[in-house]
């Protein structure tokens, strides 16, 4: 039998949660805003439109880069899936979230343990979205990864990354690509994309995103966020971050 509980997930302002875990796992449902959330092994935007799905046992930090509101639901009994994602939310797992959500008066026995099942069924097939960046684990690399996801640190170049910690550029892209899977040159371009994120979130304007990740030509930062999420920077701050399609309003 599946069981699981809900709690807001509201915060007016930045914020930041730090390192911990549930012995249940965690479902992020959000409806405004956006959440950063960090495992040890890689970093997951969940933002509208999507929900961020965190095994029982992950250790884990949040981070809020200006407001968010939605809802967490802990979930226990359950074993799919299996590794942390962010998925597409359908209408259709939105309303099965929504129904979860609200208590309704005479409900059958096991009501929700069968809504539980047909909302993994629906998980099963539901597409996987690459809002997630692989995170280096050596020391002195996971120190200029920090670096490259704070958008004051975007502008500094490899050779000026690797003598600062101490290390050849050479040395740089070879742990990089042994740690992440990725070119340096390929991560620093992943990790310039999602922390667009979070300034898109605070409402600045495109070009100035595109600046303070690194780019001098917002053409580029342009053709480079469609490449990878499909849609421009402009559209996507408008429909995700000012005006996210058909909210749940699962928090108060």
């Amino acid at each position: 039998m599946i069981r699981f509980h809900t709690q807001p997930l509201q915060h007016q302002h930045a914020h930041n949660t730090p390192w911990h875990q549930h012995p249940e796992a965690q479902l992020y449902v959000v409806e405004r805003g956006m959440i950063l959330v960090e495992t040890r092994e890689q970093q997951w935007a969940v933002m509208p439109g999507t929900l961020g799905w965190f095994p029982p046992g992950t250790d884990h930090a949040a981070r809020v880069p200006s407001s968010v509101k939605g809802m967490s639901f802990y979930l226990d009994g359950a074993n799919f899936p299996a590794t942390a994602a962010v998925f597409a939310a359908n209408d259709f797992l939105r309303a099965l979230l929504l129904r979860l959500a609200s208590p309704a008066p005479a409900q059958p026995e096991n009501y929700h343990s069968h809504l539980m099942t047909l909302l993994f069924d629906e998980l099963a097939l539901t597409p996987t979205l690459p809002l997630h960046l692989p995170l280096p684990t050596d020391r002195r690399l996971r120190n200029i990864a920090d670096m490259l996801l704070n958008p004051e640190g975007c502008r500094l170049s490899q050779p000026e990354l690797a003598q600062q910690w101490g290390i050849s550029p050479r040395t740089l892209s070879r742990l990089f690509s042994q740690e992440t899977g990725m070119r340096f040159s390929q991560w620093r371009q992943q990790s310039r994309l999602i922390t667009s994120l979070s300034l898109l979130d605070k409402g600045l304007p495109v070009g100035e995103v595109a600046w303070r990740c690194g780019y001098d030509n917002t053409s580029a930062f342009i053709a480079a966020f469609r490449l990878r999420f499909g849609v421009t920077p402009g559209r996507m701050q408008e429909r995700t971050f000012t005006d996210p399609p058909t909210p749940l309003s699962l928090a108060p």
